[in-house]
């Protein structure tokens, strides 16, 4: 009788407790920004928790800490100089890395509710909408493997809808200025943020008072703004064209049918089933919210301006994406592109909820304890992914042990003054455990580290990949030098997994390259 009694009073401080906290989440959105932000906290000691291999765009951060440039790759360098602002506070570690990728996914979700709470009169809804966004798979699960520029990205690109909206309420000189920043930060954070500008400028003109936003002289303030922020990046954007666009055309273009109609075809197919990825999960968390509401809404609200405002963006950014597609025959497109680009969809839809059919008391009873047990299952589900693999006998990246390499040169007493690979997921992995070791690849030719080749200081040529890659790095090293490189020998170590999978090894090949390695070219005395 006793346990019953004391499981009874359990179980209703719990309800009670859930009662309090249901009631804050939908009245308050400051409470959904802080739920937002204890979600993301717990994350980052869940990347703490996991694993130390770098996942690929963690090791192209910590690689490209080494220096810094006006541009780096095929994408934007905005991430890259953030990654290293937060590396100057909290080192080059994890949890600089956790720090940074947590901070803006927090700082997309709160501007997510404050544009919400912009346009939804229903304060309820923006909990909606908020869930609802957090349940794309893109969000609540790549977006914690990977994903940097891409949240960069949703990031700036909230920024600029949000002071968008901003400045049609309420027209500021300082809004102006802002919206110019913002503006100007996403095309340094990835260029498809230029695809989703024109749908942000529609939306705008067609709102019942954008023109005399538009046509206000301080939209010059927000032009020169924008240009004045990116034009350090488009000068070297101009001189390296071809190489920052050279990887983004070649995967737009895989898998290319011949006809080109069958191009367009596969292209607008692939937007499609795309944004469906994107939104299935978030359109079952809103389509399980709604409710029957007694009495008939106004035609003034039936008139939203801000349902008009987001379908109008919607319809812009098809027309783009259709333009784009028919004339570059454009056949691939990823579902975490189209994330930043469909991000509104669940404020579409709760402003039409707000019209039609919603009721908070069917979301608080049956939506909302479900969503709160996900997000709470989520970190634990992360932290058992890689270890179920192993017992699962698959391999993956996450699971790579580069730590023991590192352990297996100290052993053999080798210290190297620069470590080549060809390659940035490599190369970020072996910087991280040799942080006093600069690392080069010879994929980037504008980082060109110094070092003293000695004796007791090698230069490491390393790859992990079956195949010999050791040429071009030999290529590397001797136009670096301008000497000739003979007699290279190759050593190759095998290790378990950082969790074990049976049968299956991680194999480090690499090369040491010494003074006796080295023969001066004819043209040096």
């Amino acid at each position: 009788m006793a346990l019953c009694t004391s499981l009874d009073q359990r179980a209703s401080g719990i309800s009670g407790l859930y009662r309090q906290l249901s009631r804050s989440l939908v009245k308050n959105p400051n409470t959904v920004i802080a739920l937002f932000g204890v979600y993301f906290l717990v994350q980052v000691a869940v990347r703490l928790l996991l694993p130390p291999a770098l996942r690929i765009d963690e090791a192209q951060q910590v690689l490209f800490a080494q220096w810094l440039a006006l541009g780096y790759d095929a994408q934007p360098p905005l991430y890259n100089w953030y990654q290293q602002a937060i590396f100057a506070i909290f080192g080059t570690s994890m949890l600089g890395l956790a720090v940074a990728k947590n901070l803006v996914l927090f700082l997309v979700f709160a501007t997510y509710v404050k544009l919400a709470d912009l346009v939804l009169k229903e304060k309820s809804l923006i909990l909606v909408a908020s869930l609802a966004f957090f349940f794309s798979p893109q969000l609540f699960w790549q977006a914690q493997r990977d994903l940097t520029h891409t949240t960069m990205l949703m990031l700036t690109s909230l920024w600029s809808i949000y002071l968008s909206v901003r400045l049609l309420q309420k027209p500021t000189t300082m809004g102006y200025i802002l919206t110019g920043v913002a503006v100007g930060l996403g095309m340094l954070s990835k260029y498809n943020f230029i695809l989703i500008l024109p749908a942000i400028f529609l939306a705008v003109w067609l709102h019942p008072k954008g023109r005399e936003r538009i046509f206000d002289w301080r939209i010059l303030l927000t032009v020169g703004i924008s240009l004045v922020v990116f034009l350090p990046h488009s000068i070297w954007l101009f001189e390296n064209l071809q190489f920052a666009s050279d990887v983004t055309l070649r995967r737009m273009a895989e898998e290319a049918p011949e006809s080109r109609w069958m191009q367009i075809l596969t292209g607008i197919t692939h937007v499609f089933s795309g944004s469906a990825i994107v939104m299935i999960l978030p359109l079952l968390v809103l389509f399980a919210s709604r409710g029957k509401q007694a009495g008939t809404r106004t035609d003034e609200q039936q008139a939203s301006p801000w349902l008009r405002f987001f379908l109008h963006y919607f319809i812009a950014l098809s027309a783009v994406l259709l333009i784009v597609i028919v004339a570059t025959t454009m056949t691939e497109v990823r579902d975490r592109w189209l994330l930043p680009l469909v991000m509104p969809f669940p404020i579409l839809a709760a402003l039409w909820l707000e019209q039609r059919s919603f009721d908070p008391t069917v979301f608080v009873k049956k939506v909302l304890p479900v969503c709160l047990v996900v997000m709470a299952i989520l970190p634990v589900a992360l932290i058992g992914s890689v270890p179920v693999q192993a017992m699962l006998g698959k391999i993956s990246r996450s699971n790579n042990d580069w730590q023991v390499f590192r352990q297996h040169l100290q052993e053999k007493g080798i210290s190297p003054s620069l470590i080549v690979t060809s390659d940035w997921y490599t190369g970020g992995n072996l910087r991280f455990i040799f942080p006093d070791t600069k690392v080069a690849t010879t994929t980037y030719d504008d980082f060109d580290p110094t070092f003293a080749l000695t004796s007791d200081h090698p230069v490491l040529f390393v790859w992990v990949t079956g195949r010999d890659q050791s040429a071009g790095m030999v290529d590397w090293l001797q136009a670096q030098m301008g000497v000739t490189l003979r007699n290279i020998s190759l050593n190759t170590f095998e290790a378990p997994m950082y969790f074990p999978v049976d049968g299956k090894m991680q194999r480090f090949s690499y090369v040491l390259i010494t003074p006796d390695n080295v023969e001066k070219s004819p043209k040096q005395p």
